[in-house]
């Protein structure tokens, strides 16, 4: 019986590995520990070369370089306190003066799973000409002001970027880009002057949306999640070990918030919001940030998962 038992759980895992296929990066390394302490951080990794292949990661693994005890968001713990703690989206950043006097951070180190999710890829997309203010080739800018709705309102999953004149990908060129929008898998790309300090290139993206099906490597929606009613403190609809977990422990693609009563969306009831429904946190309303004699409405969220 437990031979049976034993085989029938490998085979169920053999299935689960073939139906997701998620696939998982070398481990990255991009910083020693310092004065202030110790930053794998996404947005300076993404400074050099795409992760994941333009493609958001999924998950994450986080260890102290040459351990094999790791820990995740989701799981585990780790030897400092963190800042960050193992986050695909963000990374693993521990800062020493948040640290015992005695303690300061390990060298860390983060691997991301990869993406296997069906998606439709588009054409290579230049809708902003540089000029004095800079290269608009962002998400929004495209579904606002061009009325182009990139993934029929569905957050992208994997963006590439680069020069159009030469294809030199947006990391190589020698611009910065504003925060967020360094060629952000669900933002695109914004480079100014301002920011750029001299004219910026002409650059044009291409976005890959996440099909949604019932097919092995379709991205799904969950159903509409409540886990909890607005109480003396607000109501809270995060993401993380006591919040929601909707995507096995996977990052979900996106996510959609409304009040529970009347379906109207999040940001059109009028309140304040700690956390603005994204896909990495969820949706927190507290009762403190309200008008006065205000409290907040009860949400539902639901979340679309690779």
């Amino acid at each position: 019986m437990e031979t049976t038992m034993m085989l029938f759980a490998a085979l169920c895992l053999s299935i689960v590995v073939q139906i997701q296929g998620h696939s998982w990066s070398r481990w990255y390394d991009r910083d020693d520990p310092s004065i202030t302490g110790d930053w794998e951080t996404v947005a300076d990794m993404r400074k050099t070369h795409y992760i994941c292949g333009g493609c958001k990661p999924i998950g994450a693994e986080c260890r102290v370089k040459g351990s094999s005890a790791v820990f995740t968001r989701w799981r585990g713990s780790a030897p400092n306190k963190l800042a960050a703690n193992c986050l695909p989206t963000k990374g693993v950043i521990c800062r020493n003066g948040e640290q015992d006097p005695t303690s300061y951070c390990k060298d860390y180190e983060i691997r991301f799973l990869c993406p296997s999710t069906k998606v439709e890829t588009g054409p290579y997309l230049d809708r902003d000409d540089p000029s004095a203010t800079g290269d608009w080739e962002s998400v929004s800018s495209f579904r606002t002001t061009d009325n182009n709705n990139i993934c029929r309102g569905v957050r992208p999953l994997c963006t590439l970027c680069r020069d159009k004149s030469n294809k030199t990908p947006y990391y190589s060129t020698g611009d910065k880009f504003n925060a967020g929008l360094a060629c952000g898998w669900d933002t695109g790309l914004v480079c100014t002057t301002e920011v750029n300090g001299k004219y910026c290139r002409d650059y044009e993206v291409q976005f890959r949306c996440p099909v949604i099906g019932t097919c092995p490597t379709c991205a799904r929606w969950t159903n509409w999640l409540n886990r909890d009613s607005p109480s003396v403190t607000g109501d809270w609809e995060h993401v993380g070990p006591t919040g929601h977990n909707p995507c096995n422990s996977h990052e979900p693609i996106d996510i959609q918030c409304r009040e529970r009563s009347t379906e109207r969306p999040w940001d059109q009831t009028g309140q304040v919001f700690k956390n603005k429904c994204t896909p990495s946190e969820g949706l927190v309303c507290v009762n403190a940030d309200q008008a006065f004699g205000q409290a907040c409405k009860d949400y539902e969220v639901r979340f679309l998962c690779p």
